[in-house]
């Protein structure tokens, strides 16, 4: 699916792939299953990466940047995790706070 892109205030579509066969360190996911068709559509898109790069993704590289994806669009999943983060903040500084109060009572 091409991109839109905004460049010197115009409007252009790109044709270029949201994945890149060059990708990272992976690490193996264990009886990994794929519904049916997604798993073919997986394959068409190797083969449109290849076209466009000249090089073939591995599965893992599409998963991954699939999982970036999803994981950056999912809203609940953002608020769920900022309130973990603010949780350990909040916990770290009581914690800092509770020890350098036991600090200044000795």
């Amino acid at each position: 699916m091409p991109r839109a892109t905004r460049q010197n205030g115009t409007e252009r579509t790109e044709t270029m792939p949201l994945v890149s066969s060059r990708r990272g360190k992976f690490r193996m996911l264990e009886e990994c299953e794929l519904e049916a068709v997604v798993h073919e559509k997986l394959g068409e898109y190797k083969q449109f990466v290849c076209e466009m790069e000249g090089e073939e993704p591995t599965d893992g590289a599409i998963c991954s940047a699939a999982l970036e994806m999803l994981f950056a669009a999912d809203g609940a999943f953002l608020r769920a995790q900022e309130g973990k983060r603010k949780n350990s903040r909040n916990g770290a500084a009581a914690n800092h706070s509770s020890a350098a109060t036991a600090t200044s009572a000795k």
